[in-house]
């Protein structure tokens, strides 16, 4: 591979990994508005200023003011918006669900959720099925947007001949590729729950999560546990990832699916998400079962789910794109090749810490050469 593509893919890797890094941190406070905090007497006085998280109240007030937003419960009670019932007018209350509704409010207009609700005569279930719905769509456009975009740069762009056809490595066969958006589409319908189940554990307040910086007690405690909540993550994919493969059920069973893509030549963009919807959900649920433990800003969380959509694309592309300690696509291609190594997600610690880690040896799927002796 020529130094520039080499310097480019190196180059996309860094920028993927700083992004994530500026939006885990400096979103979480930099989206936070200031409130002047009333006296409870009334008065006009002031006690000073409030973070408010992200998204505020502002953004139900102007939903109040569209044309029929108005929504009347089976008991007579009447709310603003639909949204204003799913937030049971107070959405500063529970800044989470705030969020959630914020967002699904992009998915779907105020008629669509109060079709919901009124169909299904139940706030709480409206609001988690619009969750859900939001999640699939959501995560159909960043697994197509995201593998669209790898799959160009690996197959497409010029660069790519220089990878392939130059180096006499195997193209990946259109039948693979539809193999694997069969599997990811399929597994999406059920993988997409786990976000919900993490919604309301949040939304239930069974978490530590935190919603402003004040919080946590300043940006200092907020990078801190940002950090260790990553950290924790991080060994607990390690090992659920490590279990999948030593439970001879689990392996069978569930993560078999995935490994069907054995070779440098099977892997692509498309296969990220290509496994049994089970196998996804226990590999992710780190991300969920550390939030009770690890305190950790509700919009970091946010972003780290986002990321690892976008990082499994990546790691799927049998390029040899790296910059250690990641554990790149290099890496995680010879986990697909060896099976018994590299575990982990982001980095290599885990492995080199537990004694998994393999070294890439050489450019991904080209034959080493043998010198042939002759025999007399």
């Amino acid at each position: 591979m020529s130094f520039s593509a080499t310097f480019s893919s190196r180059t996309l890797e860094a920028i993927l990994l700083t992004s994530f890094a500026v939006l885990a941190v400096c979103f979480a406070g930099l989206t936070e508005n200031k409130q002047q905090n009333e006296t409870l007497d009334g008065s006009d006085s002031f006690l000073g200023t409030v973070s408010v998280p992200f998204p505020g109240s502002g953004w139900i007030d102007n939903m109040a003011l569209k044309r029929d937003a108005s929504l009347i419960m089976a008991d007579g009670t009447t709310y603003s918006s639909a949204y204003a019932a799913i937030l049971y007018n107070d959405p500063l209350a529970n800044p989470c669900r705030n969020f959630n509704a914020w967002v699904n409010s992009f998915f779907f207009s105020n008629n669509v959720a109060a079709w919901f609700i009124t169909t299904l005569n139940s706030v709480e279930l409206a609001h988690y099925i619009l969750c859900y719905l939001r999640n699939f769509i959501g995560a159909m456009v960043v697994y197509y947007g995201t593998a669209a975009v790898f799959h160009y740069f690996c197959y497409v762009h010029p660069m790519s001949r220089k990878i392939y056809e130059e180096q006499g490595r195997a193209r990946p066969t259109w039948d693979t590729i539809k193999n694997q958006i069969q599997l990811s589409q399929a597994s999406l319908t059920i993988y997409t729950m786990l976000p919900v189940l993490d919604e309301f554990l949040v939304e239930s307040g069974y978490t530590k999560v935190y919603h402003t910086i004040e919080e946590i007690g300043g940006w200092p405690s907020h990078i801190a546990s940002m950090l260790l909540y990553f950290a924790c993550v991080e060994i607990g994919i390690y090992w659920m990832h490590r279990t999948l493969h030593t439970n001879k059920f689990l392996y069978k069973h569930v993560h078999l699916k995935h490994h069907q893509y054995k070779s440098p030549e099977t892997l692509t963009p498309w296969a990220s998400i290509a496994f049994h919807p089970l196998d996804g959900m226990l590999q992710a649920s780190p991300y969920v079962f550390m939030l009770p433990v690890v305190p950790c800003h509700y919009l970091t969380h946010f972003g780290l789910l986002f990321f690892t959509a976008i990082w499994a694309t990546y790691i799927h592309d049998a390029m040899d794109w790296n910059i250690d300690p990641i554990m790149g696509s290099k890496y995680h291609t010879v986990h697909h090749t060896h099976y018994i190594y590299n575990y982990g997600q982001v980095f290599t610690f885990c492995d080199w810490f537990w004694g998994t880690l393999r070294i890439p040896e050489g450019p991904t799927g080209v034959a080493s050469s043998v010198t042939k002796k002759k025999v007399v």
